[in-house]
């Protein structure tokens, strides 16, 4: 791709532009190929200091090594050299919008925009136009609630619901140890805040390749829990921890805990059976079963006391909650359906029952492969429910799994809005935030690309990496096989190819995918620990 089209957003593409691999035949350098070009650009520099496209090149370089202050400040000199190209302020503004400056980000892809008009170019790019598009997005949804809550807070006039609001939107930025921070203040001012225990037993799950101190971590959850015991969701956080740090049978003994504080938690049995299946004790007749049968027994029984659209409902709770932790399908899927049906019917507005009976129903129908019957029942739900924040977090999540990434933005967004004390929604959004803008930008610079070139295969490689991190498959399957048809040297393609095989179920193909991999590169860490894994789960 040209230079003028670089950088892309960062937090939409984070390698926008990767090196090729080259063959094994070639040992790899020990430097890096970007500090090696780095260095050859500042030679150029040394000689035309005055240059500002050697000073733009010179920047895209540090934005793909992560040195956003460098790429800023090369950024800056080229716009101060030559501020009539519209494609140098569009690039400052990418810069500026990833270190969170968004509203300078903002000024300057509208500089871009004047620069263009003013050189009458007709049409404005596209791809500046996108990023002013997306970079408002995200200043509505993510900076503007943040600068109001952190008014709130420097006046000191903040309640423990407003900090939790804060730390679900630092949450949306990316800053984790803030949002943690902004959760503690929510406890602090109220000791019996669940959310404020809640939000930062999740913040914590958040590193699950090991917070820096994890025994820190464990010690401020079971505090949490001893004031808490009813949560259950904060001993799932907690056996989130100790399974990501490879302790398997602490963490299944908090998956227990979890479901003797709620039985109605099918989170709790879904985590607590994968772990079983993981330590190869499925089936076994121990103290873990009795005390999921024991949980299961109690859930059944308060369904035959309540009766009506409540016993209904915690009837099928109970029913998918044994097939969650056995990991099979539920027993008779129809016959739940039916019964979900009816506490629907029974419940009419009462959102403490139609809104988890309508989020079970649409879990039903899409394992069913009926996609289109769930999101119709959760619109339903939405419609006459719009300040529950569950069915707006659960249609927000079967349209990111679709690929409809705009539309998730929008629920995950009404979540928040429905439910702002709820980290969990934030951490959604930003998540189906960064898809949505590295979708739309991608493609966009895609487009240019192969309009320019049909044969570029790093923009095809690009759009399929955009692609595949919003669930869109079977496109960047296509670009995927694309760009190795017309580089077959990219070994990064090639490990993308086997990535979405795998995540289709394809795994014969995805190993013979990875296995192209190693033809170029026969170091590739990632091809090599896919096929061992590959091997070990092999029928």
């Amino acid at each position: 791709m040209s230079h003028a089209a670089l950088p892309a957003r960062k937090t939409s593409a984070r390698r926008t532009a990767r090196a090729r691999a080259k063959p094994q035949s070639s040992r790899r350098a020990d430097i890096h190929p970007l500090d090696r070009a780095i260095a050859e650009l500042r030679n150029e520099l040394a000689r035309s200091p005055n240059d500002a496209t050697l000073h733009a090149r010179l920047g895209a370089l540090h934005y793909r090594r992560d040195d956003l202050r460098e790429a800023e400040r090369c950024f800056r000199l080229a716009v101060n050299l030559q501020p009539g190209r519209a494609s140098l302020h569009n690039n400052l503004g990418n810069v500026l919008a990833d270190l969170g400056d968004l509203k300078e980000g903002i000024a300057c892809y509208e500089r871009a925009l004047s620069v263009e008009r003013a050189a009458g170019g007709g049409e404005p790019s596209t791809e500046i136009a996108t990023n002013l598009e997306l970079a408002r997005l995200e200043y509505r949804v993510v900076h503007e609630r943040i600068e109001y809550l952190e008014r709130a807070a420097r006046l000191d006039v903040a309640s423990a619901e407003t900090f939790n609001a804060l730390g679900g939107g630092y949450l949306l930025r990316g800053e984790r140890e803030r949002a943690l921070g902004a959760f503690r203040k929510a406890g602090e001012r109220d000791p019996n805040n669940a959310d404020a225990a809640l939000n930062i037993a999740f913040a914590h799950s958040l590193e699950l390749n090991g917070p820096s101190d994890l025994n820190g971590a464990l010690s401020e959850l079971e505090q949490l829990a001893i004031r808490f015991p009813q949560l259950g969701r904060l001993h799932v956080h907690q056996a989130e921890l100790l399974e990501s740090a490879g302790l398997l049978e602490d963490a299944e003994e908090r998956y227990v805990r979890a479901i003797r504080a709620e039985p109605r938690l099918l989170e709790a049995y879904d985590l607590l059976g994968r772990l079983r299946e993981l330590l190869g004790t499925a089936g076994t007749k121990d103290a873990t079963a009795r005390s999921a049968r024991l949980a299961l027994e109690r859930l059944e029984q308060e369904a035959q006391s309540a009766g009506g659209a409540a016993g209904l409902l915690d009837g099928v709770r109970a029913a998918l909650a044994r097939a969650r932790f056995e990991q099979t399908p539920p027993h008779a899927a129809a016959a739940l359906d039916e019964r979900l049906r009816d506490a629907l019917r029974q419940a009419g507005d009462d959102a403490d029952i139609a809104v988890p009976a309508a989020v079970l129903r649409a879990q039903l129908l899409a394992g069913d492969g009926r996609p289109d019957e769930a999101a119709l029942v959760l619109d339903q739900a939405c419609e006459r429910h719009p300040q529950a924040a569950r069915s707006w977090f659960e249609r927000g999540t079967l349209a990111f799994r679709r690929g409809e990434i705009a539309l998730a933005v929008d629920a995950f967004e009404r979540a928040t809005l429905a439910a702002p004390q709820q980290a969990v929604a934030y951490q959604s959004l930003r998540f189906a935030l960064e898809g949505y803008r590295r979708y739309r930008t991608e493609r966009v610079r895609f487009e240019s690309a192969v309009k320019k070139n049909p044969h570029d295969a790093p923009a095809h490689h690009h759009l399929a990496l955009a692609a595949y991190s919003v669930l869109k498959d079977e496109e960047a399957l296509f670009h995927f096989t694309r760009a190795l048809e017309l580089d077959p040297r990219l070994t990064e393609a090639a490990c993308g190819r086997a990535r979405a095989l795998q995540r289709q179920g394809h795994l014969a193909e995805a190993a013979d995918a990875y296995r192209q991999a190693l033809k170029v590169d026969a170091e590739c860490a990632e091809a090599l620990r896919a096929l061992a894994l590959l091997d070990r789960i092999a029928p």
